[in-house]
């Protein structure tokens, strides 16, 4: 259920003030209370808290209306309608700097006081969830390591978070409104990165790989089209993969290792995949079976196993596939080239976990 809203009324005139407050009522609003003063009228704030305040903007004492109101929009953030017999120019020029959201022009009629409060309770309700949103999206932009920023079609920086701003040594507030191609005179960002010379025809993003100062960085760039499909703006995402193209770096050097080591192997190693499939296997294993090169040996693991084997050899990797790290002996015959058959004997390995090996394993030698 909505709560009803409630509504402080600031009017100097006893009688204009419980008129406003007896209509208020009937039109199902609560009243906080009434003051004459703008220093009472703070003091009734602070203890009620109202949802809306109807402010005369002659009031007698020190502090007029809109002084009050002024102090209320800074402080507590509580829309304000202002209450005026008459107002010049000079007045609603004073006025309009504490942000009113309406004008009642006294005596007032009922059907406007009540379109005067519902709209300025809706727009306050509309502001606030912009603010709640705009704050949600500024923690989460700045909840990231990555650069995050938005570009005029000149290159302006519209909006930057925390980690770009960080980059450049200065807030984010002060970034904005300077120029990407400053940050690319410093090599905190690429040409592309700034969106240099960048035409776009269509294009939902586009996406490319950049190297900076040693670094390796994943870009994102995502292009914001008017309503005539021309670009004007240019939202840009920046993610370091350094250490990601490090570890891919190393995965292929020790798979370079690796290979080479299987080459070098006097002893039979094969590498399989989880279908059964032969990855890679050492040339001891083709002479085993005589064949003059590996290319002439089936992908299959299992067809150059005895139909007495490949049962218990599809069992044993059946198993080990289910357990990381698991080593099992194996014992099996192979078919030769010749259709005559070897033994080879050794163990099989779950080395799936393994992020330099990634496979299945088997060791081995000819009997």
């Amino acid at each position: 259920m909505t709560p009803t809203p409630l509504i402080l009324i600031v009017e100097d005139e006893a009688i204009v003030a419980n008129d406003i407050k007896e209509t208020l009522i009937s039109l199902g609003y609560g009243v906080a209370g009434t003051a004459k003063y703008a220093e009472s009228a703070l003091e009734k704030i602070a203890e009620t808290q109202p949802d809306l305040v109807l402010m005369d903007i002659h009031l007698a004492g020190p502090m007029d209306g809109i002084e009050a109101a002024g102090f209320i929009h800074t402080r507590y953030g509580i829309p304000v309608i202002f209450l005026t017999a008459y107002a010049d120019n000079a007045l609603l020029e004073r006025a309009k700097f504490t942000e009113p959201y309406g004008y009642i022009i006294k005596p007032y009629d009922e059907r406007g006081l009540h379109s005067a409060i519902e709209m300025a309770l809706y727009k306050h309700a509309m502001e606030r969830r912009i603010k709640e949103s705009e704050e949600i999206t500024r923690v989460m932009v700045n909840a990231t390591s990555d650069l995050l920023y938005l570009l005029s079609e000149d290159g302006t920086i519209l909006v930057a978070n925390e980690a770009l701003a960080g980059m450049a040594g200065i807030d984010a507030e002060e970034l904005a409104g300077t120029h990407a191609y400053d940050l690319v005179a410093k090599k905190i960002l690429t040409p592309k990165m700034a969106c240099f010379r960048l035409t776009v025809q269509g294009e939902r993003f586009l996406n490319f790989e950049e190297q900076l100062n040693h670094n390796w960085y994943d870009v994102t760039i995502y292009p914001v089209y008017n309503t005539k499909g021309n670009t004007e703006k240019f939202a840009v995402i920046v993610r370091n993969i350094t250490a990601r193209k490090q570890a891919e770096e190393q995965v292929n050097n020790n798979a370079e290792y690796f290979r080479l080591l299987i080459e070098d192997a006097s002893e039979v190693v094969v590498m399989l995949n989880p279908d059964g499939t032969m990855s890679q296997q050492s040339p001891s294993l083709t002479h085993a079976l005589g064949y003059p090169t590996y290319e002439n040996l089936r992908k299959a693991f299992f067809d150059h196993i005895s139909s007495s084997d490949v049962l218990t050899a599809k069992q044993v990797l059946a198993e080990i596939l289910n357990h990381p790290g698991m080593v099992k002996p194996v014992r099996l015959k192979f078919m030769k080239s010749d259709g005559t058959f070897c033994i080879i004997k050794g163990i099989m390995s779950n080395l799936s976990d393994n992020p330099f090996v990634g496979k299945i394993v088997l060791n081995g030698w000819v009997e």
